[in-house]
């Protein structure tokens, strides 16, 4: 019965969910961060100037978003709007990690469901 439910709705569940997540977190990240870097360049860290550190190239945006979302600076953005779009970010971003982790866990701990 577990098992049924498990293999036929929970894991393409959180495998659709963590793909099209993370899909559209990259997406949104990138957005709000170009958005940051135009109006509130300070907001964000210093760029890296060499080789793998670039921000630019291995998606360190989306670090960028999440630093700005722990330590409260995402206030400072003035229109709603925007704001908006950055807590639409922040809970794909969620919806992302908590659907891996039902993966990690269905795959790590297997004896609960079989």
């Amino acid at each position: 019965m577990i098992k049924q439910f498990v293999l036929d709705y929970l894991l393409p569940t959180l495998v659709s969910t963590g793909l099209g997540g993370f899909l559209l977190f990259t997406l949104l990240a990138r957005l709000v961060y170009d958005h940051l870097e135009t109006h509130y360049h300070d907001m964000l860290s210093p760029k890296a100037t060499h080789g793998f550190l670039e921000t630019e190239s291995i998606g360190g945006y989306m670090a960028d978003v999440w630093r700005v979302a722990r330590n409260g600076e995402w206030r400072r953005i003035q229109s709603s709007s925007w704001r908006l779009f950055f807590w639409l970010t922040i809970t794909t971003g969620g919806v992302m990690l908590l659907s891996l982790s039902g993966l990690f866990t269905i795959f790590m701990f297997p004896r609960w469901w079989r």
